[in-house]
């Protein structure tokens, strides 16, 4: 036996896998701490969601195809990645308006938003399990509405821009289901990214200098972890690890990201978690265990509330 193949059989281990997402849940649930303190720290929204991407779209890179049916399958995709990022644009300012944990809700009613899309764009009607955990995740952020409504921060606009990530990854998981099958995991992450990040740069440009590149030691370690810790580790993780254990345990699993960002705003914030907020993410993760996990039409496989980490 070779020695690369006695890696490949390590790495076939489904404890080792479940760990390895397990992990990558928990730093994409890491975004709120980057995020928030670059806010904090005066970086505009549309500059941290650059940062955020552009290391992923600098690392894969390499892997964009631009001729043929790849070539429309990654214009497809950076279309897509182009609204992600405008979405995330939104979860940033949301998260300097409203709670951690309220903002955190919000942003995991992602499944929801795949389901409606799905069925409304591309005719792919849900399952009854996955209508169920649709109207569990609806109640979640109707909890999380009312908490921040008794917090006094509740607002239409913090609400909209709230909704406006998990919106754009309802999108993004849908395409990436049905447009992206020609592509390699890593052209379809290279493609999200690339249109995330230089979609955002006519954004950057209205800023002022000082509010687009960070200015102390401390600003530039937030970014690096931001882009890094939060994107490009956890999505070569999740692609790596996620087809050995399956949609259905990887659902469950990304369900950590969750009480990961509870624990950012009462850890680093001071932010207290209310019976709402518990309740509320209580519902969330309920939901994403039992939505069913489903191979879609363009034969790639990915799960409502599963999807591959291209947000």
């Amino acid at each position: 036996m070779t020695t690369g193949t006695t890696f490949e059989s390590r790495l076939d281990n489904p404890l080792l896998g479940a760990v390895m997402v397990g992990f990558s849940s928990i730093c994409f649930g890491l975004i709120p701490l980057f995020a928030r303190s670059l806010v904090e720290a005066g970086i505009a929204p549309p500059a941290i969601a650059f940062f955020r991407y552009a290391f992923s779209a600098i690392a894969f890179l390499p892997f964009i195809r631009l001729t043929g049916a790849a070539g429309r399958a990654t214009l497809w995709g950076y279309c897509t990645g182009f609204c992600v990022g405008l979405g995330w644009v939104g979860y940033v300012k949301a998260l300097a308006l409203l709670p951690v944990s309220v903002a955190g809700v919000f942003y995991m009613t992602y499944p929801l938003f795949t389901l409606i899309i799905g069925w409304a764009v591309f005719r792919d009607r849900p399952e009854l399990r996955a209508v169920f955990g649709g109207l569990m995740i609806l109640g979640a952020a109707a909890l999380a509405a009312r908490s921040a409504d008794q917090l006094g921060a509740l607002t239409l606009s913090a609400i909209l821009l709230a909704l406006a990530a998990p919106l754009s990854f309802g999108l993004s998981i849908n395409v990436l289901a049905r447009k992206l099958a020609s592509l390699s995991p890593l052209g379809r992450m290279s493609s999200f990214a690339l249109g995330s990040s230089t979609g955002l740069m006519p954004l950057i440009a209205t800023y002022p200098r000082e509010a687009v590149l960070p200015a102390t030691a401390e600003q530039w370690t937030l970014v690096v972890s931001l882009g890094v810790v939060s994107a490009l580790l956890p999505q070569l993780i999740y692609t790596t690890f996620v087809p050995k254990i399956g949609g259905a345990k990887a659902a469950a699993l990304g369900s950590i990201e969750l009480p990961t960002m509870f624990a950012v705003g009462f850890f680093a914030f001071g932010e207290a978690i209310g019976w709402r907020e518990a309740l509320a993410g209580a519902l969330v993760l309920t939901a994403i265990v039992l939505t069913p996990a489903r191979r879609p039409p363009a034969s790639v496989t990915v799960a409502a509330s599963a999807p591959a980490k291209t947000r």
